[in-house]
């Protein structure tokens, strides 16, 4: 037979019943795919016209058909006295592969999710918003192969290769790697995806500020928050912190240093410590702690200042203490209206820490030497003094060792204070009543108003506070 320009060339014809004498004739078609063999009746009767299933089955064969043939279909064809163009045999057509895929282990969002404690009665929202956090080792996704799929087949028997799915679409950036079919974390941050870069983030950007929405952020690299970072929450980063609104009433620490474009407004409860220097507009009832310098653009206000660079202000230092131990430098330093201002210059404030520690361990020894002399003033004891005595002889022991190591840290941070003999307090505008300026050795104390520029620095050779006026 001629296989047709279309799909099925000829017409269906309406066939006599079967009570007829007429005989309806039919024919089979091959479709152009190859995918299917069609019994179809004919308009007219043609040479090698199809009357009876063992002639449909002969043709099948002379046509090469190695797909099961559908017996019912024909049966019913040559049967019916309306027969209609019906599919007697089908390929099988190929199933493609499956494309390779990433499954995630981690969410991969880089925002931060809602994370209840289980073990607790009432929700922290403060420490229940929480950003995905990994570290180096975890998996962030396994990577699923594609398939080969199945090949298929045409009416003739010829294969149909299936087409294989494509590998999973995905490239590495910083902190990630792939091994063994799985992607893994070389650095520790957030974990982050886009335009199929998997890569960890070791900087946290916040559009907003820092509140209930986003809870407190504790991140391993740097912290950039666009917004505020607002009373009662916290961020710890183990690089740099940037805070382009207010520190208000909050917690921040870093490792590295810490800038706030805003302004620290302490409200009296607010901490900032940093491993390297610090800069703000201003800082206001606030405790700042730098081991580099601290930059101010306007004023320091009633604060506790601690800083192991220098300490320099571009308004006035006003009220509170500050501790600087490579010096100060101010536009004013204290207020007309006589506000107690103490200026530590030349002071490691670790060292005032460690000697702190050493005066609460001499205050614990000297308790327990006062009720060793009351008990060995006494006849007996009882056993719960004696319970009481054998505490405190091994407290004893401990507190020599703590005495042994603030001592210790005493020394050593006396040698770095011998270091900065020419550190100064210099003051560009006013120096008012009521400030003292001290250092480990001397103490100055202004009681009238001094206008600068000027500079108050130790004469080591006397041990006293020497004022040197236009010169800073």
């Amino acid at each position: 037979m001629n296989s047709l320009d279309d799909d099925f060339a000829d017409e269906p014809i309406e066939a006599e019943t079967k009570q007829s004498s007429k005989v309806i004739h039919f024919k089979i078609a091959i479709s152009k795919d190859q995918m299917e063999v069609k019994l179809y009746p004919l308009g007219q009767v043609t040479e090698g016209a199809l009357t009876t299933f063992e002639d449909v089955v002969e043709a099948c064969k002379r046509e090469d058909i190695k797909v099961e043939l559908d017996e019912k279909a024909i049966e019913k064809q040559l049967l019916s006295a309306t027969p209609i163009e019906t599919t007697i045999a089908k390929g099988i057509k190929p199933t493609d592969g499956k494309n390779g895929y990433l499954e995630y282990m981690v969410d991969m969002s880089a925002k931060p999710q809602f994370i209840a404690d289980a073990k607790e009665d009432s929700i922290d929202f403060k420490n229940s918003m929480q950003v995905t956090l990994v570290n180096v080792g975890d998996v962030l996704a396994s990577i699923v192969p594609p398939t080969e799929g199945e090949d298929g087949m045409d009416v003739r028997g010829t294969v149909i290769k299936a087409k294989p799915g494509e590998k999973a679409k995905f490239y590495l950036g910083e902190g990630a790697e792939e091994k063994d079919e799985l992607i893994t974390v070389t650095a520790a941050g957030t974990p982050s995806i886009q335009d199929n870069v998997i890569m960890i983030r070791r900087t946290y950007v916040l559009q907003g500020d820092v509140n209930l929405s986003t809870g407190n952020i504790s991140f391993p690299g740097t912290v950039i928050i666009h917004g505020n970072v607002t009373e009662g929450f916290e961020i710890i980063s183990e690089e740099n912190v940037v805070v382009n609104g207010f520190i208000s009433g909050a917690t921040v620490k870093a490792k590295g240093y810490i800038k706030c474009a805003g302004g620290i407004q302490g409200k009296e409860k607010t901490e900032i410590a940093s491993g390297s220097y610090i800069a703000a507009k201003f800082i206001s009832s606030a405790t700042v702690t730098a081991d580099g310098d601290i930059l101010v653009t306007k004023d320091i206000l009633h604060s506790k200042i601690n800083c192991l660079g220098e300490l320099r202000i571009g308004g006035s230092l006003i009220g509170g203490v500050a501790i600087a131990l490579k010096g100060v430098e101010c536009g004013g330093l204290g207020s007309e209206t006589g506000v107690k201002t103490i200026v530590n210059i030349r002071t490691h404030y670790r060292q005032e820490k460690a000697k702190e520690q050493i005066n609460i361990v001499m205050a614990e020894v000297s308790a327990i030497f006062d009720r060793y002399k009351i008990w060995n003033k006494a006849e007996s004891i009882s056993e719960e003094e004696g319970k009481k005595l054998l505490q405190d002889i091994a407290n004893l022991q401990i507190f020599i060792q703590k005495r042994q190591k603030f001592d210790s840290l005493v020394a050593k941070f006396d040698r770095i204070v011998l270091e900065n003999k020419a550190v100064k307090a210099k003051v560009l505008g006013m120096l008012e009543a009521d400030v003292v300026i001290a250092s480990p050795f001397s103490r100055y104390t202004s009681n009238t108003h001094m206008k600068g520029p000027l500079a108050l620095s130790e004469n080591n050779e006397f041990q006293k506070m020497a004022i040197m006026k236009g010169v800073v």
